[in-house]
């Protein structure tokens, strides 16, 4: 395996940036064309089903992508294949399985209880139907990362999806039907589809880690027990923001959901950079407790610390000077939500200062750690938005998001500390020479 500096961690993360704005300022168009189309009140539905989809995913996987750094990592180093096989295989089975039960158990919630509305239930089935398809997906993407094919990690999703996305929707529109929330839905469900299909081919999974031909190793109740706790870790992480939405489907009206929808976006493109970044440091760190280096471990936290921070600091001074003009594309009101989108990219920039706490505890087995944490700080999320937003609207809904996703980054970081050793704050200051490596992508 060949190593490169922390210029080519940078290289590689620019260009997946720049691939990331180009998928962004697509669904930034199909945005603005959704807004125009539909009424505000469909857009809403549609949003809602949206993060519903995003969430069910992190059932669907079990938390398997998540943990997938930490044991092929373990069991490369070993040379234990047969535990990759099985590992590899394990996953697949859970997404399977799980996938089933979350579609069948959803149709029945919403077409056989009556708990749903009437406007809701094809949107809220086919977001039940696409998330299995976004949990292959991720679980997919986390071995092509442990792999270093990081290109391959992101582009299917970020950027053939989106691309399909448009073609689907202007096919839509030259068809000439009435624009609803239903049938976007679909065509994200087919975008979904197609992209999952050519990362699973191009990656080939049991081909890309040697291990076709091998008797896989069964080791269910170990995979299970690190990884469920993950499920709720990812959804406390990576997927708060959509639970946040789906909250806010409760306490605000559809257009102003819509409009914190939009603010959102704007903010997950800066997380996008910083987890990408946190991502991309998951194969050292783990190889690294593989290897029982502590130093090694710091370097590449540092590492992803001082980039992120760099990124953060520089999308917010870019949001500053340019938010309302961005808002005013989606429509005259949405400058309304330009304080919101200021409080949720500043922070981003506090939350990158923590640097890579939840795939630093994952490489270590530390991730019951994380789940308290993000667990502390979901109460918190509740409680805050259901005394402050309604009272103080989107603006409250920001402030109290950032609140809850600081605070899970700081209970992190100590845990960090205790159990590990790396202090957050020294190695934010540390002005060591690089001498640590970030595996090369291809």
């Amino acid at each position: 395996m060949r190593f490169v500096s922390a210029r080519r961690l940078l290289k590689t993360t620019s260009f997946l940036m720049a691939a990331r704005i180009f998928g962004t300022g697509l669904g930034f168009l199909i945005q603005l064309a959704l807004v125009r189309l539909m009424t505000a009140a469909d857009y809403g539905v549609y949003v809602v089903a949206m993060s519903l989809a995003a969430v069910l995913s992190i059932f669907c996987a079990f938390g398997f992508p998540s943990v997938t750094a930490r044991f092929v990592s373990l069991y490369q180093e070993q040379g234990d294949t047969a535990s990759v096989a099985g590992f590899i295989g394990a996953g697949q089975r859970h997404v399977f399985a799980l996938s089933l039960l979350v579609a069948g158990l959803g149709g029945l919630l919403i077409f056989a209880t009556g708990l749903v509305s009437e406007p809701f239930q094809f949107p809220l089935f086919l977001a039940c139907l696409t998330a299995p398809v976004l949990a292959m997906m991720r679980f997919n993407g986390a071995l092509s990362n442990i792999a270093r094919r990081f290109y391959l990690t992101y582009l299917p999703d970020m950027t053939l999806r989106p691309v399909l996305l448009v073609l689907g929707l202007a096919i839509l529109f030259m068809i000439g039907p009435h624009i609803t929330s239903t049938l976007v839905l679909l065509v994200h469900f087919g975008a979904a589809l197609v992209a999952c299909l050519v990362l699973w081919v191009v990656l080939r999974p049991r081909h890309q880690f040697g291990v076709r031909g091998v008797v896989p190793a069964v080791k269910n109740d170990v995979w299970r027990r690190a990884a469920f706790p993950m499920l709720f870790v990812t959804l406390l992480t990576s997927f708060l923001a959509d639970i946040d939405i789906l909250m806010m489907g409760l306490l605000l009206p559809a257009e102003d959901v819509g409009l914190f929808s939009v603010c959102l976006r704007i903010m997950l493109l800066v997380e996008f950079g910083i987890q990408t970044v946190f991502q991309m440091s998951a194969p050292d760190l783990s190889e690294a407790q593989a290897r029982g280096d502590s130093h090694g471990m710091a370097l590449a936290f540092r590492r992803a610390q001082h980039v992120t921070l760099l990124f953060a600091i520089a999308s917010f001074g870019g949001v500053f000077l340019l938010g309302e003009w961005i808002l005013v594309l989606f429509g005259d009101g949405f400058v309304a939500g330009y304080p919101a989108l200021l409080i949720l990219v500043l922070g981003q920039v506090v939350r990158s200062a923590f640097g890579p706490v939840t795939q630093t505890l994952t490489a270590a087995g530390q991730q019951m750690r994380s789940l308290y944490s993000y667990g502390a700080a979901f109460v918190v999320l509740v409680v805050g938005n259901a005394l402050i937003v309604p009272t103080f609207g989107v603006a409250g809904a920001a402030g109290v998001l950032i609140v809850t996703l600081v605070l899970g980054s700081a209970l992190q970081a100590r845990a960090v500390f205790v159990k590990l050793g790396i202090s957050v704050l020294r190695t934010l200051a540390s002005r060591q020479p690089e001498i640590g490596s970030v595996a090369e992508s291809r």
